[in-house]
């Protein structure tokens, strides 16, 4: 039972809590595209949009236990001691993320990586591995905003979170638009440094607003009668969903991997990351669904309210989404906006059409998997995120090419496919924690 002195959370709480990060994360979002733009309007245009999607999906992967760290961070953070642990904790794992990085960016292993398990064609090799070396660095920014956004959602003090990207944004139109086309350098090499300059100034700007937050809402102690945050519990709670985001961010180089070994690849593999750079700001905002559902679905009471809530977004963005992608706006966006090359434009429009069902299933995901993690039961997150990895690796490496498929649009519905199956998992697993109080 709800105590008395609490009370129900409202759709208006919802939406001061949700919108600012949702905000946050489309801006976020949105430098992906304007990067495309960029890299588009510069010298070698098709191969740096090949090698940026490359190098992305691997930045994705390094950078994926974020996620993990900051939904510990939400259940397991109660007071000043286990914040400091947890900040500790990440430390440490950042420290991890360099090491790996390393091995994609050094001369010797970087080219075996992206050649023997990435499938990079051999003459895009030292353009992907000249971008991951001067990009080695964004997996840490971009950990340590996602801490730092973590720390602002705990302390409900979301309204301040859009500004860091807002910052950066500012900056990327100027140096994507303005310096990436009229630099005498590849586009490849002057967008990841662009992307690297970027990232360590959002994770600067939200640094310094967390600890603003921070003196204004200083934590107290730890509640009594508890153990202490330690590194078991952290990890038991941690380990499942880094595996989960892993599985999560694999998608794309798994993804590329599969379109580099069918026809015309470099074409197939720019024209996905030229669709994903638009359905991802749809994603973003859905991906701020999390935060919600473990911040607000807390009491059973409210679970109906939250998961009307989530679905109202879903439905939403959907059908945003479908008017983009099924009328002019589409090509326009493709051709005009980001600036794509016509067959690139040509070879994403399918893509982005098959991407318009993402919305849908991904916040039926994002409400059903938080009410698990609400459980504990991060194992079961994890085995229906890895069952989506399975699902789309038989798609792209053993029914398209035996079907003698080819083209963007593969990679659109291995991917689109793969995350409704995973989307059904999370409801077959959470549904029955509707209705039950944390554990």
């Amino acid at each position: 039972m709800r105590p008395a002195s609490v009370k129900a959370v409202t759709y208006s709480a919802m939406w001061a809590f949700f919108l600012p990060l949702a905000a946050s994360q489309v801006l976020q979002q949105v430098r992906h595209p304007l990067l495309d733009a960029g890299i588009a309007r510069g010298l070698e245009p098709a191969a740096s949009l090949a090698a940026f999607g490359v190098v992305s999906g691997v930045v994705q992967i390094l950078g994926a236990a974020g996620i993990a760290v900051q939904s510990a961070y939400l259940v397991l953070v109660r007071g000043r001691q286990s914040y400091h642990f947890m900040r500790r904790y990440t430390a440490v794992y950042t420290l991890g993320i360099v090491g790996l990085t390393l091995v994609t960016a050094l001369p010797g292993s970087g080219p075996w990586f992206f050649e023997q398990l990435m499938g990079t064609p051999a003459a895009l090799t030292p353009r992907v591995v000249q971008m991951m070396q001067i990009a080695a660095l964004v997996p840490v920014f971009n950990l340590a905003r996602l801490f730092y956004v973590a720390q602002l959602a705990h302390l409900r003090q979301t309204r301040v979170v859009w500004v860091a990207p807002a910052v950066s944004i500012a900056l990327l139109s100027v140096l994507a638009l303005g310096v990436i086309p009229n630099v005498p350098v590849a586009a490849s090499v002057a967008g990841a440094t662009v992307w690297l300059v970027i990232a360590a100034v959002e994770a600067v700007v939200l640094g310094w607003l967390a600890h603003r937050a921070s003196q204004r809402a200083p934590y107290g102690d730890d509640p009594g009668g508890q153990p202490p945050l330690d590194v078991r519990q952290v990890t038991w709670f941690v380990l499942p969903l880094i595996a989960t985001q892993f599985s999560l961010a694999a998608g794309l180089p798994l993804t590329n991997a599969g379109l580099l070994r069918l026809t015309d690849p470099e074409t197939s593999v720019a024209a996905l990351r030229v669709a994903m750079s638009l359905i991802m700001v749809s994603m973003a905002a859905l991906a701020t669904l999390r935060q919600v559902v473990l911040v607000m679905a807390q009491d059973p009471g409210d679970h109906a309210r939250v998961r009307a809530f989530v679905v109202g977004i879903s439905a939403g963005l959907t059908a945003l989404m479908a008017l983009i992608a099924f009328t002019p706006v589409g090509r326009f966006a493709l051709e005009v906006v980001i600036g794509a090359p016509p067959h690139v434009a040509e070879a994403a429009l399918p893509a982005l059409q098959i991407f318009v069902a993402v919305p849908a299933v991904m916040g039926l995901r994002q409400f059903y998997s938080g009410l698990t993690m609400h459980q504990r039961r991060t194992s079961l997150v994890a085995a229906a995120a890895i069952g989506r990895l399975v699902l789309m690796a038989v798609l792209l490496f053993i029914v398209a090419p035996a079907a003698a498929l080819a083209g963007a649009w593969v990679g659109a519905m291995a991917r689109t496919v793969s995350m409704a199956s995973e989307s059904a998992a999370a409801y077959a697993i959470g549904r029955r924690y509707v209705g039950r109080a944390i554990r």
